[in-house]
C-alpha cells in the first residue's frame, strides 16, 4: 500500500472500491472532466451503453484493500489499460500508458458518488455506441 502524497490543505479525499470489497482505494484531489463514454470498448466491457468516468490526480491514488492494487487489462494495446477486481470483476479505473498525471476512475466505484456534485457529468459524451470505431480519449 502506498502513502497518500502531500497535497494542498483542504484537498478532499474520497474512498471507493469494488462490489465485494477486496479492492479498495482512496483518491485525494479534485475530480476533473467528469463525463460519460459510450465508445465500443467501454460499452462492451460494461455491458451497457455508457460508463461514467472522472479524472483524479494519479499521485493521489492509494490502493487500500486486502487485495492491494486492482488487476489490469490492456483494452487498447499500448494505449490504455483498465483496472478491475480479480475477485468480483468490478470495473474501477483506467490509465493511459505514459500518463503520470491523471487516472480515470469510474464514478460508480466511489463511495457516496450520488451525493457528490463534483461528479456530475459535464454533458460530454466522448464516443457514441453508434460509432463503433471510435475509442474514448
Amino acid at each position: 500500500m502506498s502513502r497518500l502524497p502531500v497535497l494542498p490543505a483542504g484537498t478532499r479525499t474520497r474512498a471507493g472500491g469494488c462490489l465485494c470489497g477486496a479492492i479498495r482505494f482512496t483518491v485525494t484531489g479534485e475530480p476533473e472532466d467528469p463525463h460519460i463514454c459510450g465508445c465500443a470498448p467501454c460499452s462492451h466491457r460494461a455491458g451497457s451503453p455508457f460508463q461514467w468516468w472522472t479524472g483524479v490526480p494519479l499521485a493521489g491514488l492509494s490502493w487500500t484493500g486486502e487485495r492491494g492494487e486492482a488487476a489490469w487489462y490492456d483494452t487498447h494495446a499500448g494505449k490504455t489499460r483498465r483496472g478491475f477486481c480479480p475477485v468480483c470483476g468490478s470495473h474501477i479505473a483506467a490509465l493511459d500508458h505514459g500518463d503520470t498525471a491523471v487516472v480515470g476512475i469510474l464514478v460508480t466505484a466511489l463511495d457516496g458518488y450520488r451525493d457528490d456534485p463534483a461528479h456530475v457529468p459535464l454533458n460530454r459524451v466522448t464516443a457514441l455506441p453508434s460509432d463503433p470505431d471510435r475509442t474514448c480519449g
